[in-house]
């Protein structure tokens, strides 16, 4: 809207000034052209000065724990701990979804339990993540188990444990 308010002031001041000529018509065009082009210019300049891109930090590890140690696998009802630890490449200030997922097969996998963490990283700093939950299904079937999955909000960027077991988690009988 104001490019075009902008635009308007340059026709009428080279209108009534310079261009009382039968032409002027081509010149007004021309001038049109100039200033679009101009402020297209400008547009891309400060739009590319503004965004700057990130880069999102590093999951170092993911792994689970069971009564304080490291498992692969657990028994139904017992508690998990879903450990993640990142590591930021650059200044990172911001949220970091951690996600404990249903991996089924052949159906789309849901979220199981969620943990939003608000962080404030330096470069070289690391932040370790929990999320403790207790399973509700045994691994049988077309339940595969549970995974984890890290998603960085400023970067809109995302990392996913490695589709095998291990790393995944199994739940047993």
């Amino acid at each position: 809207m104001q490019n075009f308010y902008f635009q308007g002031v340059l026709v009428f001041l080279f209108e009534g000034c310079y261009l009382k000529r039968k032409s002027r018509g081509l010149g007004i065009i021309i001038l049109l052209i100039i200033v679009i082009i101009i402020a297209f210019l400008a547009f891309v300049v400060i739009f590319g000065m503004l965004r700057r891109v990130r880069a999102a930090p590093i999951v170092e590890e993911a792994f689970w724990k069971a009564k304080g140690q490291t498992v692969e696998s657990v028994t139904l009802g017992e508690e998990v701990e879903a450990h993640v630890v990142v590591k930021a490449t650059e200044e990172y200030v911001g949220a970091i979804v951690v996600k404990v997922r249903k991996d089924v097969a052949w159906w789309p996998d849901s979220d199981y339990q969620v943990s939003t963490v608000p962080v404030n990283l330096r470069a070289g700093e690391s932040e370790e993540i929990q999320i403790a939950f207790v399973p509700d299904e045994s691994t049988d079937g077309r339940f595969r188990g549970y995974f984890i999955e890290v998603g960085f909000q400023v970067t809109g960027s995302s990392w996913a444990m490695e589709n095998s077991y291990p790393p995944r988690l199994r739940v047993l009988d």
